[in-house]
C-alpha cells in the first residue's frame, strides 16, 4: 500500500520476521541509506510485523519498497 500525503510518501510493508529483528534490519538499512523518516511504526501482526513508515522523497520510499517489498 501507498499514499502521497503532501509530496511525502508512506510505504506499507510486511515482513516475517521477529520484531526485534526486523526493527534492526531496518535501523540498519536507514543508516545505510542515509535516510530518517518522516514517522516510522512497526507492529506485531500474525506471525511477522507490518510496518509503515513515511519519507520525504521518492527516491528513499522506492529503494526501501525494493529492499523490504515482498
Amino acid at each position: 500500500m501507498e499514499c502521497r500525503l503532501h509530496n511525502m510518501r508512506e510505504v506499507e510493508v510486511r515482513l516475517a520476521m521477529k520484531l526485534a529483528d526486523a526493527m534492526s534490519e531496518l535501523r540498519v538499512w536507514l543508516d545505510h541509506n542515509d535516510c530518517v523518516p518522516v514517522s516510522f511504526d512497526i507492529r506485531r501482526q500474525g506471525q511477522g510485523v507490518l510496518v509503515q513508515i513515511v519519507f520525504a522523497e521518492d527516491e528513499q520510499a522506492e529503494r526501501f519498497e525494493r529492499r523490504f517489498a515482498r
